[in-house]
């Protein structure tokens, strides 16, 4: 392994970070959590000469490099420079960085990279800026052509580094089938769903907003699935306990039975020398890893079904419901509901056919169960799972559903699906419908068939992942409007997008959902579209229900070449279809050809 020390002031630092050279692995990587108060402590270091941790970089292709240590440290630095935040001192007003000095991040602002603090705040004169952007970073640099040697690395700095939680001390540098199942489906559940590899500058897209600060981050805390149901606190999502949660759950499904939790019981299922760890490995074989994803998707999709029913909208509906007093954590009926959920739905094969009945069922139900301690038993967590499971059962029949359908666990995926579309904007399309926004309504014939040149454009972006169409989400105020005066539908914000559903446009044609579909169908089916991709989106074309609305996902299949429209190749230039020029429908078919 070869490093090499050097400093790197932060001007260099910042053009290397809005280049996007910069990135940041998921796989092993925590979420952007730092607070306001410790952000401007690094920035009063930096101002006042003070020397800060050295910053740990791992050269990656393409000529970037991976941030092993200080990603908080550099988001706090970045951050202060596009006026995130200012720095607070005996006055109540905020002192900002000046755009003024410094050109880069100025011509950034410009061309819409940031929104810099409105009016007209009060600056850091320009000699601090100077000796802001001239301040030398200690940065180490090593060139680790194997993975395993980076992951080795950050799990040495990380494993006793004191501001972690357990949960992020558990998994720190480890790599295992099931860890990296168990971070990606925690990432999904956080509604922050987006590529391993990522620039540091999409990282506060994919990270936990604060109520109580507003940190700007792109995740709202109340909007994830834990903190809008109450199971966890903003802090405890920022310090990854989901993940414990989600780990809980996981290894008793695997196990095929629950198990004396605690804190040491835990850690050796993450400790890949332990023998409970290799036989969870043995035992997440035989189940499939992607089956255990799909279930846990499955049974929290109705949970959360069943929370909506009753109270929907409302934030810490299921805490509220099954706790006895405020003071009561949500974590030993969540874990009770969710086994007696999974016991009944995939164990038995049955569905929720009423919802409201099963959520009053359980209204206080933390009463009837032993609460969790720093150890839990065996015996005492299956009592708790019996009792939850005689009191819902009679609200469950036997499924009808089929084994491919979305059922409840769209309930998790399709806000995924939306919150990505910043991260892979090119792979993302949303129309708030088939028809015209303006009465009389009818079906807006260009824009079906505009659909299927969207679909060859996404396709021809390149392999790497699917990508969607979905029908029934305004994606600018001004159409959310109209929806509402037209057709009397209140519309839903969700990340950046509106919303709205379908169902008004089934009932202004006077069509039923499957005849609506079936004018999207037809429009693929009379496009001149490859014949390869037109196959493979006509058999992805779905229906699903969210929140009580339907939507129309058209989904493109990853393809294994350039996909053509009447013997044309389309490429997207944002909102604007055009056909590729003969040099880049070559450079376009490399990037297939590289895959292969």
């Amino acid at each position: 392994m070869s490093i090499t020390p050097r400093g790197m002031s932060i001007q260099e630092a910042y053009n290397l970070y809005r280049s996007e050279k910069l990135v940041v692995n998921r796989n092993y990587q925590r979420k952007l959590v730092w607070g306001v108060s410790e952000k401007i402590n690094l920035i009063d270091s930096v101002l006042r000469g003070f020397p800060i941790p050295l910053f740990l970089l791992a050269e990656a292709e393409d000529q970037k490099y991976e941030i092993i240590d200080g990603m908080q440290r550099l988001d706090a630095i970045f951050g202060f420079i596009e006026q995130r935040y200012g720095l607070l001192a005996n006055t109540e007003e905020p002192t900002y960085f000046d755009l003024a000095e410094f050109a880069r991040a100025r011509q950034v602002a410009e061309a819409g990279g940031f929104e810099p603090e409105p009016g007209k705040p009060k600056l850091l004169p320009a000699t601090r800026c100077a000796d802001l952007l001239d301040y030398q970073l200690a940065v180490t640099i090593f060139d680790s052509g194997e993975g395993d040697q980076v992951t080795e690395v950050f799990r040495r700095i990380n494993s006793g580094g004191r501001q972690l939680s357990a949960q992020e001390k558990r998994q720190a540098g480890v790599v295992s089938e099931f860890v990296t199942m168990l971070r990606r489906l925690a990432s999904e559940f956080r509604y922050d769903g987006s590529p391993d590899i990522l620039p540091l500058t999409k990282m506060p897209v994919v990270s936990i907003d604060s109520a109580r600060e507003r940190l700007g981050y792109g995740i709202p805390a109340e909007e994830t699935f834990w903190c809008s149901l109450g199971i966890l606190s903003t802090r405890q999502l920022q310090q990854s306990e989901d993940e414990q949660l989600l780990a809980d759950i996981c290894i008793s499904i695997v196990r095929g039975n629950t198990f004396s939790v605690s804190s040491d019981v835990l850690d050796k299922y993450f400790d890949l020398t332990t023998s409970e760890s290799r036989s969870l490995s043995t035992d997440l074989h035989a189940y499939g890893t992607q089956k255990l994803a799909d279930d846990t998707k499955i049974v929290l999709g109705a949970m959360k079904s069943m929370v909506e029913s009753a109270r929907p909208g409302v934030l810490g509906a299921f805490r509220s419901h099954v706790s006895t007093s405020t003071f009561t954590s949500a974590k030993t009926p969540f874990y009770a509901v969710f086994m007696a959920f999974f016991d009944l739905m995939i164990r038995r094969d049955q569905e929720l056919s009423n919802p409201a009945g099963a959520f009053a069922s359980i209204a206080k139900v933390s009463a009837k169960l032993t609460p969790s301690r720093n150890t839990t038993t065996e015996n005492q967590r299956q009592e708790n799972i019996d009792i939850v499971r005689g009191l819902i059962e009679k609200h469950f029949t036997s499924s009808t559903r089929g084994p491919l359908t979305h059922g409840p666990r769209m309930e998790i995926e399709f806000p995924n699906i939306i919150r990505r579309a910043p991260i892979e904007s090119g792979r993302y399309e949303f129309k708030q419908g088939i028809v015209s926004l303006s009465k009389p309504r009818r079906i807006n014939q260009r824009l079906l068939e505009k659909l299927p040149k969207l679909s060859s454009a996404i396709a021809n972006i390149g392999p790497g992942s699917d990508g969607y169409i979905i029908i029934g989400i305004a994606d600018d105020e001004k159409d959310a409007e109209k929806i509402r005066n037209l057709d009397g539908v209140v519309p839903v914000q969700l990340s950046r997008q509106f919303l709205v559903g379908v169902d008004r446009e089934c009932k202004a044609l006077s069509k039923s959902l499957a005849d609506y579909v079936k004018e999207i169908i037809k429009a693929f089916q009379s496009a001149p579209l490859g014949e390869k991709l037109k196959g493979d989106v006509l058999s992805s074309i779905d229906t699903i229900a969210y929140s009580g609305r339907s939507y129309v996902v058209i989904r493109v299949p990853e393809q294994t070449d350039l996909s053509s429209y009447a013997d044309d190749y389309l490429t997207r230039d944002g909102d604007e279809l055009r056909k590729m020029t003969t040099t880049e429908a070559l450079l376009a078919a490399k990037r297939f050809l590289q895959t292969t």
